[in-house]
């Protein structure tokens, strides 16, 4: 026999769910505000050591991924602005990327056209071939 799940049940497993992830995300940040105090170095490892959860976790949450990702490019670059200008340029290499993906796609639409003109030529040339063959055939 199968019971089934009340609506209710679901709001309070989603409850529960969502307050241990505020539990998680306060850890969290607790254990990265006490690792800036101390002058440690903030990556996944030592937040999740001094925060008692695993790098999944860290991972799998974006808001807390994107902090310690932030914090860690802070840190290994000495300050925002190298990070502003690490981000800069990224969206100009993926600018330019994205240029020349264009400029590809372009170049193949084009030798398409031309593949396919070729194409009607060779048929139209093979039309004209079994032609004469069968005009020789007769003769």
């Amino acid at each position: 026999m199968t019971k089934k799940v009340t609506d209710s049940q679901v709001a309070g497993i989603k409850a529960y769910a969502e307050s241990k992830n505020k539990e998680t995300i306060d850890k969290v940040n607790k254990a990265i505000d006490k690792l800036k105090r101390k002058g440690k170095p903030i990556n996944f490892e030592s937040v999740g050591k001094e925060a008692g959860v695993s790098r999944a976790t860290l991972y799998n949450n974006d808001q807390l991924k994107e902090r310690i990702l932030s914090l860690r490019a802070i840190s290994k670059s000495g300050n925002v602005e190298n990070v502003v200008e690490i981000k800069k340029d990224k969206m100009h290499l993926k600018d330019e990327k994205i240029a020349s993906l264009r400029e590809r796609v372009k170049k193949l639409e084009e030798d398409k056209k031309k593949l396919i003109l070729q194409l009607v030529d060779y048929e139209e040339i093979k039309s004209e071939n079994d032609r004469l063959r069968k005009r020789l055939a007769k003769s």
